[in-house]
């Protein structure tokens, strides 16, 4: 016999322990850490204290270290205890939680501001708050330097609003009196109209900087908020317009208007809905601004205003560009695409492509060259010299006279898999960088983590040549898969013993690679989308977005 020790360190230790040494280790000799393995200090586990360039203390953090769990982990983003934000509320320090994702090489931070406090306060009794975190909130071996700027520069505006508290307090207070001896508008609507409206534009303007922050950037670029302009308002009917604010601009954010100058041409606004015989805005304000987000995000995806820069997706759009516009861009139609001698081509035919737009006017219509030749010198940085047609070359495998006679079986289930599982890949990385907080509403997984489809391209006549169906393991798990097979040579139908795509929903369950599955969605593509038609990979990523945001908003009551 003898005596037991307590144990000196677990599991939980171990990994902790990790996680400090690898921040410890990204920060050497750039900050002064005082983090402890093990802590007894309630809340937090210790302080980063910024260097300037003589070493001296410019700013001093209060940090809470953690770990992502093998089931986030590639996710960006983390339980945060609540217990974090408690202590937040209660100090004037600037309190950051690190969160380190091992599998990735990188930290995940969130300062816990007095903005991400008010946001959550509705879950003040929850035991943790899953955070979100965006690509710009992660520390790498690559952004050290970055990341350290935009620590500081929180610290300095805390630092700021310390040293200058009474002063930005007298300000407000001279401000609201100001405000207050200001003439009111006249208008005739009623208190509670008002109050309706009010809730309508606060709405409105938080979806767009929140869920739909990534829109106002594309369609709103240097706007503030956007305003309403109010020409008629009852209980059944409602004449309206919106208007941007723009930043450093002095414009009140809800005006009323003389009825029917809505079709006056002096007003700049973007926006104009009238009606005589219903109010929608009246009857459920915040489900309104939802279906205006919507209206936005369908022009967004009308426009195609953004290619993912993604690979596959530039060399796609380059070729096809150029295909369809060789003669007015001034290039042979079959020459082979040298990078080099195509930024040499764009350069000297538009000088000044590198600092203004171009577009080229021919037989009424307007090319906009800048983002084909944006695209080339991605690819450049990329090292490309050459860019290779992406896709198996088109063929005459048949004689129906139809598009079905340009590939084989062979080509076309090459060309499918390259086309769907880039344009998935990159449909998945752009909502989680660009949609973090819809990232589980617009899962091209729909939640469920296999995607198999079938290519039946036996015969022209069949009503779809891609059978799609979406799989949720039976046991639950992150991992995501995309499997493009031909139909007649599938392992999945062989490995469950079916002879029909039609008999995967009534198979229960269905095996593949030995894991257990339940199908609970299908349906078909379109051939047109991923064989036929022109920038395959582009059309069928905005194809996604357009179903993923439909289904999202349907569920909201937004048809």
């Amino acid at each position: 016999m003898s005596f037991k020790a307590k144990v000196s360190i677990d599991a939980n230790g171990v990994k902790e322990e990790r996680s400090v040494l690898f921040i410890l280790t990204l920060l050497l000799g750039r900050t002064k850490n005082n983090i402890d393995i093990g802590t007894t200090q309630s809340n937090i586990d210790g302080y980063i204290e910024l260097l300037d360039s003589s070493n001296r203390i410019s700013g001093k953090m209060t940090v809470q270290v953690k770990t992502v769990s093998k089931r986030d982990e590639g996710l960006n983003k983390y339980p945060c205890p609540t217990s974090l934000f408690a202590y937040a509320e209660t100090t004037t320090d600037n309190v950051f939680l690190l969160a380190v994702d091992h599998s990735q090489d990188k930290v995940l931070y969130k300062h816990i501001s007095p903005k991400l406090l008010k946001e959550n306060r509705d879950k003040e009794q929850q035991e943790t708050i899953t955070l979100h975190f965006s690509p710009n909130e992660e520390l790498r071996k690559d952004n050290i330097e970055t990341v350290l700027k935009d620590w500081l520069s929180v610290c300095s505006s805390r630092v700021y609003c310390l040293t200058h508290g009474e002063a930005i307090l007298e300000e407000n207070g001279e401000l609201k009196s100001y405000l207050l001896d200001m003439p009111k508008m006249a208008t005739d609507l009623r208190p509670h109209d008002i109050q309706e409206i009010q809730n309508f534009i606060d709405t409105y303007n938080k979806l767009l900087e929140s869920d739909f922050k990534y829109i106002k950037s594309v369609l709103f670029p240097n706007v503030w908020k956007r305003g309403i302009a109010v020409y008629t308002y009852s209980d059944s009917s409602l004449e309206y317009s919106l208007y941007n604010v723009n930043v450093g601009e002095l414009v009140a954010p809800i005006v009323q208007m003389p009825k029917c100058s809505i079709f006056e041409i002096k007003h700049e606004h973007d926006y104009a809905s009238f009606s005589c015989t219903e109010n929608k805005l009246k009857e459920n304000p915040n489900l309104y601004s939802i279906s205006i987000i919507k209206k936005h995000v369908e022009d967004f995806i009308k426009k195609r205003k953004i290619i993912p820069l993604y690979e596959s997706f530039l060399v796609e759009y380059i070729h096809e560009f150029i295909e369809a516009n060789w003669r007015h861009l001034h290039l042979k139609k079959y020459s082979e695409l040298n990078v080099c001698s195509l930024i040499q081509h764009f350069q000297s035919k538009y000088p000044y492509i590198d600092k203004m737009p171009v577009h080229i006017v021919s037989g009424g219509k307007s090319l906009y060259v800048n983002t084909v030749y944006d695209a080339i010198k991605l690819l450049s940085k990329m090292e490309y010299t050459t860019i290779p047609y992406p896709y198996p070359a088109k063929g005459s495998y048949g004689n129906t006279g139809m598009v079905y006679d340009f590939y084989s079986p062979t080509t076309v289930l090459e060309k499918s898999r390259i086309v769907i599982i880039n344009t998935i890949r990159a449909y998945q990385n752009f909502i989680q960088s660009e949609f973090p907080s819809l990232a589980n509403d617009l899962d091209a997984f729909y939640g469920g983590n296999l995607i198999s489809v079938l290519v039946d391209y036996s015969d022209p006549g069949h009503k779809f040549i891609f059978h799609i169906h979406y799989f949720r393991s039976i046991i639950p798990s992150n991992e995501k898969v995309v499997i493009i097979e031909d139909i007649s040579d599938s392992k999945m139908l062989k490995e469950n013993n079916l002879s029909s795509a039609r008999d995967l929903f009534r198979k229960e369950p269905v095996i593949f690679n030995g894991q257990k599955f339940s199908c609970f969605r299908g349906g078909g593509l379109n051939d047109m989308t991923i064989l036929f038609g022109k920038y395959n990979c582009l059309t069928y990523f905005y194809e996604l977005l357009e179903t993923h945001f439909n289904d999202y908003f349907s569920r909201y009551g937004c048809m």
